[in-house]
Order: structure tokens, then sequence, then C-alpha cells
């Protein structure tokens, strides 16, 4: 028997998708380190995040999964889910860039410690950023 047939055993699928399957490890290295770090409530907020985000993710896969179950979870299965789930992001986008510049105005006012400024800045401009290059890539792509 030659070492180079083919494998015939099935590869098993992962469960998610590449997206969720980052997402999921951010939080959860986050929850970690937060715990680490002694921020309880964050690496709870982070660990309840990272779970229910891999529990939803993992049941979109199913067959029987409805399209607001698939496009909630990022695991698309067809251009009407990606068009659902493009639209629902750009909004999701727009929202973060208002908030953040809210967020901005708050900090502005209030009493904040100088990482809080940089962050809420920081924050700010990044959401800026990447607005204008993915409208400049998405318009010259066309």
């Amino acid at each position: 028997m030659s070492t180079d047939e083919p494998d015939e055993t099935p590869r098993r699928r992962w469960p998610m998708s590449p997206v969720n399957t980052a997402l999921v490890a951010l939080c959860l290295i986050g929850s970690v380190l937060s715990y680490a770090l002694g921020a309880a409530v964050v690496g709870t907020s982070l660990l309840a995040g990272g779970l229910i985000g891999g529990i939803g993710a993992v049941a979109a896969r199913r067959g029987s999964s409805g399209d607001l179950e698939r496009v909630n979870a990022l695991e698309w299965a067809d251009e009407r889910d990606r068009a659902a789930g493009v639209k629902g992001l750009a909004v999701v986008g727009a929202v973060a860039l208002v908030l953040s510049i809210v967020q901005l105005a708050v900090v502005a006012l209030a009493d904040v410690g100088q990482t809080g400024r940089f962050m809420a800045i920081g924050m700010f401009l990044a959401l800026a950023a990447c607005w204008f290059f993915a409208n400049w890539f998405f318009v010259r792509r066309g």
C-alpha cells in the first residue's frame, strides 16, 4: 500500500467560521488577562460574550438555523445572508462612529484620566480611518 494514496476518512469541519473563531479566542484571551489583572467585571463580560458568541456561531451552522440566526452569528450561507449581514454591519459601523463622537464629548466635559482620553481619541481616529479606507477601497473596487 502506497503512502501517496488519499486518505478516505472525511475531514471534520471546524464548528464556526474563522472570523467567529478569532472573535471567541480574543474574548477568551481578554477574559483570562482581565482576571489576571484583577478586572473581574471586564473578565466576566468578555467571558460571557465569548461563550454566547461561540454557542451562537456553532448553532447557526446547523441545517435548521434560520436567516436571522446565521446573519447575527456571521455564519452566512448564501448571497442573501451576506447582503443582509453587510448592511447590518454598515449600520453598526455608523452607530459606533457616532457613539465614539459622543464619548469624546463626554471625555471633554468630564474629569477623565489621561488613559481614558487617549483611548477615546484612539477609538474615534481608528473608526474614522477605517471608514475612510473602507470607502476608498470599495469605491475603487466598484
